[in-house]
């Protein structure tokens, strides 16, 4: 379904996650943004979203994951490099994680060691 591009390997965590997208450089919204699920897809440098919301390549983030079990969460800052829409009018996309602008990315990189 999606080809690989990530250096670095993946996790699917089968646990309720939320993911807020506080706020994006070509987005509109003046609200949170909430996408929330179990079976996420992460990696240390990169995160698969899926939900309604319909973000847009090239924009920038600001995100707050947070894992509901452990009750920890990171902010982080990311890219758009991709977005699909699926059959049920519903989008998946692609974000890359900007190293130098993620206040908890070595946190976040310790999660997957």
């Amino acid at each position: 379904m999606f080809e690989e591009k990530r250096s670095r390997s993946r996790r699917s965590q089968d646990a309720q996650v939320h993911v807020d997208l506080v706020r994006g450089t070509t987005e509109t919204t003046q609200t949170t943004i909430r996408f929330e699920g179990s079976m996420w897809d992460f990696s240390s440098d990169g995160i698969r979203l899926h939900g309604k919301h319909n973000l847009t390549k090239g924009a920038s983030l600001e995100l707050v994951i947070e894992f509901e079990a452990d009750q920890t969460k990171f902010h982080l800052a990311g890219n758009v490099k991709w977005v699909t829409e699926t059959t049920e009018h519903e989008f998946i996309a692609g974000v890359e994680l900007d190293q130098s602008s993620s206040p908890d990315i070595t946190k976040w990189q310790e999660k997957f060691e």
